[in-house]
């Protein structure tokens, strides 16, 4: 089987590069066509219908996106890669709803687009090989082919309200519950044998991305850093047991990192502070941004774990080495408070007295009296 390939960038000399720097002979591509942007693509592939379109996601006059969905309405079965230097969940989002074959990053990595080219190949020569669509349906719902058995034809259908339960329980952090509606998704999917695989793959990818947000919220690199695998190459499993299985596996590595963050968050916040103090202008945010977290969700994981908020954990750090410094050296009051992070002398000894009964005059007399 030969096949066509659309090439489709706003700037030259990445379509040359990929024109050019391509095994297409070895990959059975015997024809390649071009197009600068995303309405000129879609005239190209009104006349050539290419099998593959290998595309830039952001173009003047129309997306990848966009033109993927103008492309797939007369040419159904054709597979798009996109191509993207930027990292926008948007786009990534609108991938997945078409089902696209593979997102690669720019800039160009001709060993990675050659690969998404070999694995969209290996997929078209498949889908060509099974004439019989109840063949496919067996091996993705029994394991195998040779089964003398019939296939219903009940078909699942997922819906909003499923994906909807799983974010609620993915974001109120209840493992358990996540676990059970998948497992239950799972019996219910098993049964309706008469659905095509690419559907329940497109829902599986759905499920996927409600894990990688909330990953992208926690910073949990675990799973981020592998979203191509989770979003593509699990995707393509043969079955649909080994499809759910990769759910699962996605489930237990977000929760157990989730949970190591949890036991690990006041011991990181702490030593940052102890590092910063000093600082008059730092904040909560600052420490957020730093230690990879969103602002929200350090708050309130910090105060959970510990009890305090980060903001008088920072403020009894300040109180406890002004007193170290009230005891131990002949510094100024202002020069004291300027080491522990104050700009304003004043502010600090209200807060000084406030937080503990003396003023840091009262308090270093006293100290020295009794030594």
């Amino acid at each position: 089987m030969n096949y066509t390939v659309l090439i489709v960038d706003d700037e030259a000399i990445p379509r040359k590069v990929l024109r050019d720097h391509l095994p297409w002979e070895a990959l059975k591509v015997t024809k390649i066509f071009q197009a600068s942007d995303g309405l000129e693509a879609v005239e190209q592939a009104r006349l050539c219908l290419p099998d593959i379109i290998i595309s830039d996601i952001k173009m003047p006059r129309m997306d990848g996106i966009q033109m993927a969905f103008a492309i797939r309405e007369f040419c159904p079965h054709c597979q798009f890669i996109f191509l993207s230097g930027y990292s926008d969940k948007e786009y990534l989002k609108g991938a997945i709803k078409l089902k696209a074959a593979s997102y690669v990053e720019k800039p160009i990595d001709l060993e990675e687009i050659k690969q998404a080219l070999i694995d969209v190949i290996d997929e078209l020569n498949h889908l060509q090989e099974k004439d019989n669509p109840s063949s496919q349906r067996m091996v993705f719902f029994h394991g195998r082919s040779d089964l003398d058995l019939p296939l219903n034809t009940s078909v699942f259908q997922g819906r909003q309200s499923h994906l909807d339960s799983i974010a609620e329980s993915i974001r109120q952090r209840k493992e358990s519950d996540t676990e059970t509606t998948l497992h239950r998704l799972y019996r219910e999917a098993a049964l309706c044998e008469g659905t095509e695989p690419d559907y329940l793959r497109h829902f599986y990818r759905q499920i996927v991305f409600l894990f990688l947000t909330a990953a992208e919220n926690y910073n949990i690199t675990e799973i981020t850093q592998k979203s191509d695998y989770y979003l593509y190459t699990a995707a393509g499993r043969e079955t649909l047991s080994e499809l759910w299985d990769a759910l699962f596996t996605l489930s237990r590595t977000y929760f157990a990192a989730l949970t190591y963050q949890d036991t690990d968050i006041v011991s990181r916040v702490d030593r940052y502070l102890e590092q910063h103090y000093q600082n008059p202008r730092l904040t909560v945010q600052d420490a957020a941004h730093d230690l990879g977290f969103t602002n929200t969700y350090l708050c309130a994981a910090y105060k959970k774990s510990c009890g305090r908020t980060i903001n008088q954990h920072l403020t009894q750090l300040r109180i406890l080495h002004a007193k170290e410094l009230l005891s131990g050296s002949n510094q100024k009051l202002y020069e004291i408070a300027k080491n522990v992070g104050y700009a304003n002398g004043k502010y600090f000894t209200r807060l000084f007295t406030r937080e503990t009964g003396l003023s840091p005059k009262e308090y270093r007399e006293r100290h020295r009296n009794e030594r």
